[in-house]
């Protein structure tokens, strides 16, 4: 078992209740699981483990002003609707060519980023990437066109 990384789809009367203890994030419905791809991912896109710059540091968010607290024994991050959108538009403006530029598996081992091993294969890496961003943008646009916003956790 390892540690995964979940999204949920919120609306601001979800959150006050979470912050309230009236529900629990583990009985909202998971809209994307990651799994174990959340840190090769935020690395890949922002160069850091948890604090990367938004808005692509938006895209799993680990850190900062996204910290909403400990509710349900887990450390939740929420994005608002505007954030999911900065996220998004930015999303859409990296190609291919630009991504694999920022993406380094060596570097990723280098600084023990979780869960990447020695004697993995780069290309498959990148192109487990590439698939999670591809449905991380997916759910973002249709969160941010539905005015919601997103809760981020680990677990």
């Amino acid at each position: 078992m390892g540690m995964s990384g979940r999204y949920v789809v919120v609306t601001d009367e979800l959150v006050e209740s979470i912050k309230a203890g009236e529900v629990s994030v583990h009985d909202c419905p998971v809209d994307l699981d990651i799994d174990k791809v959340w840190q090769m991912l935020q690395f890949t896109l922002t160069g850091k483990m948890a604090e990367g710059e938004p808005p692509l540091g938006y895209v799993v968010p680990l850190a900062g002003e996204q910290y909403l607290g400990n509710y349900s024994d887990m450390d939740l991050f929420l994005l608002t609707n505007e954030q999911v959108l900065e996220a998004y538009m930015a999303m859409e403006q990296l190609d291919r060519d630009e991504l694999k530029a920022r993406f380094s598996l060596q570097d990723m081992m280098d600084k023990d980023v979780y869960p990447v091993m020695e004697g993995w294969d780069e290309e498959a890496t990148f192109q487990e990437i590439i698939q999670t961003l591809d449905e991380v943008q997916a759910l973002y646009q249709a969160t941010a066109g539905s005015g919601n916003g997103i809760v981020f956790y680990i677990f």
